[in-house]
């Protein structure tokens, strides 16, 4: 399965906020048939006519930003790299992003045959894990308080319901793109995963079908990665988690009714769902898929390492 969907994709770039501003509109005021009266008997006459016509008070950029402001559903990947455990995603950020996905199996090097770069794979899950939960406290306190309750907030973690939620998302996502049902999958996936969606279901032939089956999970799903951040507009945020879910899967592929050969055998996938929520004006939207990642190799941490010294 993991040849079917290579999410991993070079990260959007986060576009600006864009403001549309409305033209004041200008309000004509009405004389009533008493003001006339009372000009005609020249009684305070001046300070009537010489009143001028009242304009609409214009909305302040705060309000027009929460109104009008449009941000995009793909945003990229949340840096684990930042120096501060103060996640602020900015709009202006043209770099892409990385996270830490902390290595399993034959991807861990040996403690013993390459003692430094365990240590060092060591303390950067430390490191990143330590991130994420301040960046998730700093959201939740962020947030108003609901009924005046200090514990009670707006923004809602929600930590143990998010591996459950992936999994009903990961199934869900691929039984859909088999069938090829793009509306459904529109409001379950962000713009980067759906066009990668649309573009794979319009290229298949006339007369093809494809089947998508879950064979049986591997073990349970992990949270391996949860973090958070404030976007620049006023009640803005947005969290991302990483679920690691290990799964056998068949995918076999029909044209004309018959079984296209090399399709439909079954595969050992281990993949890495990114979910994504939205919140603005305070109130959270629904986790979207984002798509997925990979596991951080040695290799992907020599390369930050080189970029710090350059910074």
């Amino acid at each position: 399965m993991a040849q079917l969907i290579p999410f991993r994709r070079p990260l959007p770039v986060f576009r600006a906020l864009r403001v549309t501003c409305s033209q004041p509109r200008i309000q004509r005021q009405c004389f009533s048939q008493t003001s006339l009266l009372l000009a005609s008997n020249n009684i305070n006459s001046n300070k009537i006519m010489g009143q001028r016509p009242r304009q609409a008070a214009e909305p302040s950029r705060k309000v027009l930003m929460k109104q009008n402001a449009q941000i995009p559903s793909d945003v990229g990947l949340l840096d684990c790299t930042l120096p501060s455990p103060l996640l602020t995603y900015s709009t202006t950020k043209s770099t892409p992003t990385v996270t830490f996905i902390t290595p399993t199996g034959r991807n861990v090097p040996s403690p013993f045959g390459s003692p430094k770069t365990y240590l060092k794979l060591r303390i950067e899950h430390l490191k990143t894990r330590l991130r994420d939960r301040f960046s998730l406290f700093v959201l939740w306190v962020s947030s108003p308080s609901v009924n005046r309750k200090f514990f009670t907030r707006a923004i809602k973690i929600q930590r143990s319901a998010i591996a459950p939620t992936a999994v009903a998302l990961h199934r869900q996502m691929y039984t859909l793109f088999a069938e090829g049902q793009l509306a459904a999958l529109r409001k379950m996936c962000t713009d980067g995963i759906y066009q990668t969606f649309q573009s794979r279901i319009e290229r298949r032939r006339k007369g093809e079908k494809v089947v998508w089956e879950l064979v049986k999970y591997n073990g349970g799903p992990k949270l391996v990665s949860h973090r958070g951040a404030k976007i620049p507009m006023d009640g803005a945020a947005i969290r991302q988690a990483v679920v690691r879910i290990r799964s056998t899967q068949r995918l076999t592929r029909w044209v004309n009714g018959k079984q296209v050969e090399g399709t439909g055998k079954e595969r050992d996938v281990t993949e890495y769902v990114v979910l994504q929520r939205m919140t603005q004006g305070w109130e959270e939207g629904g986790w979207m898929v984002w798509g997925t990642t990979e596991e951080t190799t040695v290799e992907e941490l020599k390369k930050w390492d080189e970029k710090k010294a350059l910074e």
